[in-house]
């Protein structure tokens, strides 16, 4: 369900302590440059599209762990800083405090909105940018990828569906 007071403010406020100690276990570390972890590559066009649609049908379940921290760590702020060496602590949270969902759900990662992820995947933990739920995997597998897909997604009963392609 929507939260209709989003983002709460006390939610936000534990996702700047919890940046600002991942920042700080980043630079206490003895080889931060270790730290980085590669992206991995992912979808784009059409399959974007689908998975896109797909989590959005779904409202992410798997976002549910997430809660205030959205699985951001020290190697996370290890490439976002290695790939944005400009940018200062500071800015750098404020960068995630402004891409919290404005709408978003109760018990939920602060970045689930209404339409899927609100952070950008060079932002998210890597964890969130190489998962993907058993549908949107074997859609993924698939060779070649069809021109249209019908996205069924079923929560707590309720069945949300997708058109996409031509």
């Amino acid at each position: 369900m929507v939260q209709s007071l989003w983002p709460p403010p006390a939610r936000v406020r534990a996702l700047k302590r919890h940046l600002i100690e991942s920042l700080r276990d980043m630079r206490e570390a003895r080889h931060p440059e270790r730290l980085v972890q590669k992206r991995g590559e992912h979808p784009e066009g059409f399959a974007a599209e689908v998975v896109r649609a797909g989590c959005t049908q779904c409202r992410g379940n798997c976002c549910r762990g997430g809660g205030d921290h959205a699985y951001l760590d020290d190697r996370t702020m290890a490439r976002v800083r290695a790939e944005n060496p400009d940018l200062e602590a500071g800015a750098i949270i404020a960068l995630y405090a402004r891409s919290v969902a404005a709408e978003g759900y109760e018990g939920s990662c602060l970045f689930h909105g209404r339409f899927g992820c609100t952070l950008a995947q060079p932002l998210r933990a890597e964890l969130c940018n190489a998962y993907y739920c058993n549908g949107l995997r074997d859609f993924l597998r698939m060779k070649p990828l069809p021109e249209k897909v019908e996205v069924v997604a079923s929560r707590k009963g309720v069945v949300r569906r997708a058109s996409v392609g031509v």
